[in-house]
């Protein structure tokens, strides 16, 4: 059964791409030259559209190594209910960066935060008892 945690693993990577995606055209819109990564301050809308966008990648990636240690910890004793609340993380994510992204910053605390956020804190609490266990079997 770890093959689903395996599977949800994989298929965070490409949350994690479409979270990138946005800020390529973002960036150039409100014309970020590299290497600088952000503006400040915020003068105009595609600027902050960009921010939006760069802000709601870079938290994901903030919060990535966390979920993916919680996700393989939680795994090994709970495989199924891992990948499920695994699920939930990349699901709220996503809706996370739709909302971000949107240039009200606001607007990214919707439901599917909850969702990631409440899947998130499941896995780390299933990530140490689990590996409780497994060090003390």
């Amino acid at each position: 059964d770890f093959g689903y945690v395996i599977a949800v693993a994989a298929a965070s990577g490409i949350v994690v791409w479409t979270q990138g995606f946005p800020v390529m055209p973002a960036r150039k819109a409100a014309k970020v030259e590299y290497p600088h990564f952000c503006v400040y301050p915020i003068k105009t809308n595609e600027e902050r559209l960009y921010m939006c966008a760069q802000r709601a990648h870079y938290n994901t990636l903030e919060g990535y190594p966390g979920f993916l240690a919680s996700l393989l910890g939680a795994g090994i004793l709970y495989p199924k209910t891992a990948a499920g609340l695994g699920v939930g993380w990349l699901i709220g994510r996503v809706s996370y960066g739709i909302g971000y992204r949107t240039g009200e910053p606001s607007k990214r605390n919707n439901f599917g935060t909850l969702l990631a956020y409440l899947s998130l804190f499941s896995l780390v609490g299933m990530g140490v008892v689990g590996g409780i266990k497994k060090a003390t079997s």
